[in-house]
Protein backbone atom coordinates (compact mmCIF):
# COMPACT_ATOMS: atom_id res chain seq x y z
CA UNK A 1 0.00 0.00 0.00
CA UNK A 2 1.37 3.38 -0.96
CA UNK A 3 2.15 5.96 1.70
CA UNK A 4 -0.51 8.30 0.21
CA UNK A 5 -3.18 5.63 0.62
CA UNK A 6 -2.09 5.00 4.22
CA UNK A 7 -2.37 8.71 4.95
CA UNK A 8 -5.86 8.82 3.41
CA UNK A 9 -6.99 5.80 5.44
CA UNK A 10 -5.59 7.29 8.66
CA UNK A 11 -7.33 10.57 7.94
CA UNK A 12 -10.63 8.77 7.32
CA UNK A 13 -10.25 6.83 10.58
CA UNK A 14 -9.43 10.03 12.48
CA UNK A 15 -12.43 11.78 10.91
CA UNK A 16 -14.69 8.89 11.91
CA UNK A 17 -13.39 8.99 15.48
CA UNK A 18 -13.98 12.74 15.68
CA UNK A 19 -17.46 12.39 14.17
CA UNK A 20 -18.36 9.54 16.54
CA UNK A 21 -17.10 11.52 19.54
CA UNK A 22 -19.14 14.52 18.41
CA UNK A 23 -22.29 12.38 18.08
CA UNK A 24 -21.76 10.94 21.58
CA UNK A 25 -21.23 14.46 22.97
CA UNK A 26 -24.43 15.75 21.35
CA UNK A 27 -26.36 12.69 22.58
CA UNK A 28 -25.21 13.28 26.14
CA UNK A 29 -26.26 16.93 25.98
CA UNK A 30 -29.69 16.00 24.59
CA UNK A 31 -30.11 13.20 27.14
CA UNK A 32 -29.34 15.49 30.06
CA UNK A 33 -31.68 18.21 28.80
CA UNK A 34 -34.42 15.78 27.82
CA UNK A 35 -35.29 15.11 31.42
CA UNK A 36 -37.28 18.19 32.50
CA UNK A 37 -36.57 17.36 36.12
CA UNK A 38 -32.81 17.15 35.93
CA UNK A 39 -30.82 15.59 38.72
CA UNK A 40 -30.20 18.73 40.72
CA UNK A 41 -28.84 16.88 43.72
CA UNK A 42 -26.14 14.83 42.00
CA UNK A 43 -25.36 17.41 39.33
CA UNK A 44 -25.20 20.36 41.69
CA UNK A 45 -24.59 23.95 40.64
CA UNK A 46 -21.38 25.87 40.77
CA UNK A 47 -23.40 28.98 41.57
CA UNK A 48 -26.64 29.21 43.57
CA UNK A 49 -29.68 30.46 41.65
CA UNK A 50 -30.16 34.22 41.99
CA UNK A 51 -33.95 34.10 41.94
CA UNK A 52 -36.44 31.45 42.98
CA UNK A 53 -37.56 29.05 40.27
CA UNK A 54 -40.76 27.10 39.63
CA UNK A 55 -40.24 23.95 37.58
CA UNK A 56 -42.76 21.64 35.93
CA UNK A 57 -42.10 17.95 36.50
CA UNK A 58 -43.56 14.68 35.30
CA UNK A 59 -43.00 11.64 37.49
CA UNK A 60 -43.96 8.10 36.57
CA UNK A 61 -46.02 6.43 39.29
CA UNK A 62 -46.49 2.67 39.51
CA UNK A 63 -49.29 3.14 42.02
CA UNK A 64 -51.22 5.61 39.87
CA UNK A 65 -50.20 3.81 36.64
CA UNK A 66 -49.51 7.07 34.85
CA UNK A 67 -47.22 10.05 34.61
CA UNK A 68 -48.03 12.40 37.46
CA UNK A 69 -47.57 16.13 36.77
CA UNK A 70 -45.99 18.12 39.54
CA UNK A 71 -44.61 21.60 40.18
CA UNK A 72 -41.68 22.42 42.41
CA UNK A 73 -40.53 25.71 43.90
CA UNK A 74 -36.80 26.18 44.54
CA UNK A 75 -35.90 29.14 46.77
CA UNK A 76 -33.39 31.81 45.88
CA UNK A 77 -29.90 30.56 46.72
CA UNK A 78 -30.69 26.94 45.98
CA UNK A 79 -27.97 24.93 44.27
CA UNK A 80 -24.76 25.16 46.27
CA UNK A 81 -25.29 21.92 48.17
CA UNK A 82 -27.20 23.40 51.10
CA UNK A 83 -30.17 21.19 52.02
CA UNK A 84 -33.66 22.59 52.53
CA UNK A 85 -36.86 21.50 54.31
CA UNK A 86 -39.74 20.52 52.04
CA UNK A 87 -43.45 21.25 52.09
CA UNK A 88 -45.82 19.15 49.97
CA UNK A 89 -48.93 21.17 49.04
CA UNK A 90 -51.99 19.31 47.76
CA UNK A 91 -54.75 20.76 45.60
CA UNK A 92 -58.53 20.66 45.95
CA UNK A 93 -60.94 18.50 43.96
CA UNK A 94 -61.64 20.96 41.14
CA UNK A 95 -58.02 22.07 40.83
CA UNK A 96 -54.70 20.55 39.80
CA UNK A 97 -51.00 20.86 40.57
CA UNK A 98 -51.04 24.54 39.53
CA UNK A 99 -53.48 25.59 42.28
CA UNK A 100 -50.98 26.82 44.85
CA UNK A 101 -48.76 28.51 42.27
CA UNK A 102 -51.78 30.20 40.64
CA UNK A 103 -52.76 31.54 44.07
CA UNK A 104 -49.40 33.23 44.53
CA UNK A 105 -47.60 30.90 46.92
CA UNK A 106 -44.23 31.41 45.19
CA UNK A 107 -44.44 35.20 45.48
CA UNK A 108 -45.51 34.97 49.12
CA UNK A 109 -42.63 32.62 49.89
CA UNK A 110 -40.16 34.93 48.15
CA UNK A 111 -41.35 37.87 50.22
CA UNK A 112 -41.26 36.00 53.54
CA UNK A 113 -37.80 34.59 52.82
CA UNK A 114 -36.46 38.02 51.83
CA UNK A 115 -37.87 39.48 55.06
CA UNK A 116 -36.31 36.67 57.08
CA UNK A 117 -39.71 35.56 58.40
CA UNK A 118 -39.45 31.95 57.21
CA UNK A 119 -36.61 29.59 56.51
CA UNK A 120 -36.03 29.01 52.79
CA UNK A 121 -37.71 25.78 51.77
CA UNK A 122 -38.55 23.69 48.74
CA UNK A 123 -42.25 23.40 47.91
CA UNK A 124 -43.67 20.50 45.93
CA UNK A 125 -47.15 20.51 44.36
CA UNK A 126 -48.21 17.15 42.90
CA UNK A 127 -51.40 16.60 40.98
CA UNK A 128 -53.75 15.15 43.59
CA UNK A 129 -56.86 13.07 42.96
CA UNK A 130 -58.50 10.77 45.49
CA UNK A 131 -59.83 7.29 44.79
CA UNK A 132 -63.31 6.82 43.35
CA UNK A 133 -65.95 4.76 45.13
CA UNK A 134 -65.41 2.04 42.52
CA UNK A 135 -61.68 1.92 43.29
CA UNK A 136 -62.31 1.81 47.05
CA UNK A 137 -64.83 -1.01 46.64
CA UNK A 138 -62.43 -3.03 44.47
CA UNK A 139 -59.62 -2.48 46.99
CA UNK A 140 -61.79 -3.93 49.75
CA UNK A 141 -63.04 -6.83 47.66
CA UNK A 142 -59.51 -7.93 46.76
CA UNK A 143 -58.58 -9.03 50.30
CA UNK A 144 -61.39 -7.88 52.59
CA UNK A 145 -59.30 -5.01 53.96
CA UNK A 146 -59.02 -1.31 53.21
CA UNK A 147 -55.56 -0.35 52.00
CA UNK A 148 -54.07 3.12 51.72
CA UNK A 149 -55.30 4.95 48.65
CA UNK A 150 -53.02 4.90 45.61
CA UNK A 151 -52.55 8.67 45.77
CA UNK A 152 -51.37 8.31 49.38
CA UNK A 153 -48.89 5.63 48.35
CA UNK A 154 -47.70 7.67 45.38
CA UNK A 155 -46.89 10.63 47.61
CA UNK A 156 -45.41 8.73 50.57
CA UNK A 157 -43.60 5.94 48.73
CA UNK A 158 -42.69 7.41 45.34
CA UNK A 159 -42.80 11.19 45.30
CA UNK A 160 -40.96 11.83 48.58
CA UNK A 161 -38.13 9.46 47.70
CA UNK A 162 -37.92 10.97 44.21
CA UNK A 163 -37.67 14.51 45.52
CA UNK A 164 -35.13 13.51 48.19
CA UNK A 165 -32.94 11.76 45.61
CA UNK A 166 -33.10 14.53 42.99
CA UNK A 167 -32.98 17.70 45.07
CA UNK A 168 -31.08 19.10 48.01
CA UNK A 169 -33.57 18.28 50.73
CA UNK A 170 -33.30 17.63 54.44
CA UNK A 171 -34.57 14.03 54.35
CA UNK A 172 -36.00 13.84 57.86
CA UNK A 173 -39.50 14.00 59.33
CA UNK A 174 -38.78 17.16 61.29
CA UNK A 175 -37.97 18.98 58.04
CA UNK A 176 -40.77 17.52 55.94
CA UNK A 177 -44.32 18.91 55.95
CA UNK A 178 -47.58 18.32 54.11
CA UNK A 179 -50.84 20.22 53.78
CA UNK A 180 -53.70 20.85 51.43
CA UNK A 181 -57.00 22.50 50.67
CA UNK A 182 -60.37 20.70 50.73
CA UNK A 183 -59.83 17.22 49.25
CA UNK A 184 -56.09 17.83 49.39
CA UNK A 185 -56.34 18.75 53.06
CA UNK A 186 -58.13 15.53 53.90
CA UNK A 187 -55.54 13.50 51.98
CA UNK A 188 -52.71 15.40 53.66
CA UNK A 189 -54.13 14.58 57.10
CA UNK A 190 -54.57 10.95 56.13
CA UNK A 191 -50.99 10.66 54.87
CA UNK A 192 -49.48 12.44 57.87
CA UNK A 193 -51.31 10.27 60.40
CA UNK A 194 -50.24 7.12 58.56
CA UNK A 195 -46.64 8.27 58.13
CA UNK A 196 -45.62 10.06 61.31
CA UNK A 197 -42.08 8.85 60.62
CA UNK A 198 -42.03 10.98 57.46
CA UNK A 199 -43.87 14.22 58.32
CA UNK A 200 -43.82 16.43 61.40
CA UNK A 201 -46.38 19.11 60.45
CA UNK A 202 -49.64 18.89 58.55
CA UNK A 203 -52.21 21.49 57.56
CA UNK A 204 -55.83 20.93 56.60
CA UNK A 205 -57.37 24.04 55.03
CA UNK A 206 -61.14 23.55 55.04
CA UNK A 207 -60.18 19.90 54.72
CA UNK A 208 -62.92 17.70 53.24
CA UNK A 209 -63.17 15.35 56.21
CA UNK A 210 -65.51 12.41 55.78
CA UNK A 211 -67.46 12.73 59.02
CA UNK A 212 -69.02 15.36 61.27
CA UNK A 213 -68.31 13.27 64.36
CA UNK A 214 -64.87 12.22 65.59
CA UNK A 215 -65.91 11.61 69.17
CA UNK A 216 -65.24 8.31 70.90
CA UNK A 217 -62.98 6.32 68.53
CA UNK A 218 -64.22 7.61 65.18
CA UNK A 219 -60.82 9.12 64.39
CA UNK A 220 -59.08 5.76 64.71
CA UNK A 221 -61.87 3.96 62.84
CA UNK A 222 -61.35 6.35 59.93
CA UNK A 223 -57.58 5.98 59.82
CA UNK A 224 -57.20 2.32 60.81
CA UNK A 225 -60.36 0.49 59.72
CA UNK A 226 -58.62 -2.90 59.84
CA UNK A 227 -57.36 -2.62 63.43
CA UNK A 228 -60.58 -3.39 65.37
CA UNK A 229 -60.12 -0.28 67.48
CA UNK A 230 -63.28 -1.01 69.51
CA UNK A 231 -61.38 -3.85 71.13
CA UNK A 232 -58.37 -1.73 72.11
CA UNK A 233 -58.35 -0.94 75.84
CA UNK A 234 -56.04 2.09 75.84
CA UNK A 235 -56.74 4.19 72.77
CA UNK A 236 -54.32 6.91 73.88
CA UNK A 237 -51.49 4.40 73.99
CA UNK A 238 -52.60 3.06 70.61
CA UNK A 239 -52.39 6.57 69.13
CA UNK A 240 -48.97 7.09 70.69
CA UNK A 241 -47.74 3.87 69.14
CA UNK A 242 -48.98 5.19 65.79
CA UNK A 243 -46.92 8.36 66.37
CA UNK A 244 -49.72 10.89 66.80
CA UNK A 245 -47.64 12.65 69.45
CA UNK A 246 -44.99 13.42 66.81
CA UNK A 247 -47.32 15.58 64.75
CA UNK A 248 -48.16 19.28 64.86
CA UNK A 249 -51.52 19.85 63.18
CA UNK A 250 -53.19 23.03 61.90
CA UNK A 251 -56.85 23.09 60.85
CA UNK A 252 -59.12 25.86 59.66
CA UNK A 253 -62.68 26.17 58.36
CA UNK A 254 -65.19 28.85 57.42
CA UNK A 255 -67.97 29.86 59.80
CA UNK A 256 -70.53 30.12 56.99
CA UNK A 257 -71.31 27.86 54.02
CA UNK A 258 -68.43 25.52 54.80
CA UNK A 259 -69.73 21.93 54.77
CA UNK A 260 -66.67 20.71 56.69
CA UNK A 261 -66.58 23.14 59.61
CA UNK A 262 -68.54 20.89 62.00
CA UNK A 263 -66.39 17.88 61.19
CA UNK A 264 -63.15 19.83 61.55
CA UNK A 265 -64.25 21.23 64.91
CA UNK A 266 -65.01 17.67 66.04
CA UNK A 267 -61.66 16.46 64.72
CA UNK A 268 -59.87 19.22 66.60
CA UNK A 269 -61.74 18.34 69.81
CA UNK A 270 -60.69 14.70 69.38
CA UNK A 271 -57.06 15.68 68.89
CA UNK A 272 -57.14 17.85 71.99
CA UNK A 273 -58.52 14.98 74.08
CA UNK A 274 -55.66 12.82 72.86
CA UNK A 275 -53.05 15.42 73.71
CA UNK A 276 -52.03 15.87 70.07
CA UNK A 277 -50.40 19.24 69.34
CA UNK A 278 -53.02 20.96 67.24
CA UNK A 279 -54.70 24.27 66.52
CA UNK A 280 -57.96 25.24 64.86
CA UNK A 281 -59.11 28.53 63.35
CA UNK A 282 -62.71 29.28 62.48
CA UNK A 283 -62.51 32.16 60.01
CA UNK A 284 -65.14 34.45 58.56
CA UNK A 285 -66.21 32.99 55.25
CA UNK A 286 -67.00 29.75 53.48
CA UNK A 287 -65.25 26.83 51.82
CA UNK A 288 -62.42 28.58 50.04
CA UNK A 289 -58.65 28.78 49.87
CA UNK A 290 -57.80 32.08 51.51
CA UNK A 291 -55.02 33.73 49.53
CA UNK A 292 -54.47 36.28 52.28
CA UNK A 293 -53.69 33.44 54.71
CA UNK A 294 -51.01 31.73 52.62
CA UNK A 295 -48.30 33.65 54.47
CA UNK A 296 -49.62 32.28 57.77
CA UNK A 297 -49.71 28.78 56.33
CA UNK A 298 -46.05 29.04 55.30
CA UNK A 299 -45.08 30.44 58.67
CA UNK A 300 -46.69 27.42 60.34
CA UNK A 301 -44.26 25.17 58.48
CA UNK A 302 -41.07 27.21 58.26
CA UNK A 303 -41.52 30.28 60.46
CA UNK A 304 -38.46 31.46 62.35
CA UNK A 305 -38.78 31.40 66.14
Amino acid sequence: MSSNNKVKINNIILLCVILFSFIIFIWLILFINYDKVGDHRSAGFSEPIKESQVLELSIMSNFMEREMPCMIYLPKGYGNGVEYPVWYGLNGYNSDETMWIDNGVAEVADELINKGEIEPMIMVFPYTKDATLKEITKDFEDDGKFDERNIDKFISKELVSYIDSHYYTKPSAKDRYIGGFSMGGMIALRIAFHHTDMFSKVGGYSAAVLSNDYSDRQLEKWLFPNDHVDQIEDIIEFDKEKGFDKLHIYLDAGNSNDPFSVGLQSLYDALQKRGVTSEFELYNGGHTLRKDSISDYLKFYAGKD
